[in-house]
């Protein structure tokens, strides 16, 4: 909530031209958090479950798995304890992140075959012999020791301007089984096998168990887009029979200070100084992409205008 306030801070700043950096928005709230000490788990580097983080959760930007605790590297895939911080005095790896950025990488689900770092070339084709340092030798002191590692998982999704991005969830905790060096490349690669640990949580539960699927449309097609009741939780199944609404409805209270108006009247989009614009606090809840760029109790919505001109500069009115 704090990182997200923070990023989208800086892109309205951005849209409005205003203090303009050449970091993006997610690595400007990241320095700010870190330089405030916001950071969840601030100077601590835990081993195992981090509190807090569930398995299953989403994250949209990498810096914010470092700013929970969950994977401090913004680069390098294996983050681990230096053996400067390891009671033990050798490097502990603490957490992976399984991207299939490696040419050899197999994800199995329960078992990960997990590559080592280094020797690659910027396509991630294996061009040097790999070294048993740094992560690479985390990982294997981690799998001496039986020590387990976080597991999380970045996916790859075309968003709506036709650009890759990248979303990361948490996995769980793993138990590194075995290791040994691949030379199949021509190059000596480092190899791991990651085993899942009992008894945790599933992920993709639609995938694997449909039965979690409660409905494919609450809404009864009045979405143009199905919304899918899914409960991977418990045997409850509820709510099955309700009266879904496609649109809010309030109480007449919300409205007694706005009088007869409905709408601001403008044609092309909301104004500053219009109706709805006044309504909001003199400001625009939205920015121009119709992101909600600052949390607040009450948005006042133009229900005539605003469908037709979301994302220009309209403001609904609720």
């Amino acid at each position: 909530m704090v990182f997200d306030s923070f990023r989208l801070l800086f892109v309205a700043e951005e849209e409005k031209g205003v203090n303009v950096h050449t970091e993006t928005s997610d690595q400007r709230a990241f320095a700010v958090m870190r330089r405030h000490g916001l950071w969840l788990n601030h100077n601590k580097r835990i081993i195992g479950t981090i509190p807090g983080v569930c398995i299953g959760d989403i994250f949209v930007h990498r810096t914010e798995l470092a700013i929970v605790g969950l994977h401090g590297q913004q680069e390098a895939d294996i983050d681990y304890l230096p053996s400067s911080m390891s009671s033990k005095g050798e490097p502990i790896a603490t957490s992976v992140i399984v991207s299939g950025g490696y040419e050899n990488d197999d994800d199995q689900g329960a078992f990960i075959i997990y590559s080592g770092h280094g020797g690659e070339d910027k396509n991630s084709r294996q061009v040097f012999h790999q070294k048993l340092e740094g992560g690479n030798l985390a990982m294997e002191r981690s799998m001496h020791y039986g020590i387990e590692v976080r597991v999380i998982h970045s996916v790859q999704y075309e968003g709506t301007s036709s650009v890759f991005h990248k979303v990361y969830f948490y996995d769980g905790l793993y138990k590194i089984v075995k290791s040994w060096i691949d030379d199949k490349s021509g190059f000596d690669v480092y190899k791991f096998k990651l085993r899942r640990i009992d008894n945790q949580a599933k992920i993709d539960c639609v995938d694997f168990n449909p039965r979690c699927v409660l409905s494919l449309d609450i809404s009864n097609k009045e979405e143009n887009v199905g919304i899918r009741l899914v409960n991977n939780i418990d045997e409850n199944h509820d709510p099955i029979y309700f009266e879904y609404l496609p649109r809010a409805i309030f109480p007449p209270f919300v409205y007694q200070h706005s009088g007869r108006e409905t709408s601001c009247g403008c044609i092309d989009g909301c104004m500053e100084g219009c109706f709805c614009f006044i309504k909001n606090g003199n400001e625009f809840p939205y920015n121009q992409n119709g992101i909600l760029w600052k949390g607040r109790p009450l948005i006042f919505e133009c229900a005539e205008f605003w469908g037709k001109f979301i994302g220009v500069k309209s403001t609904p009115f609720v």
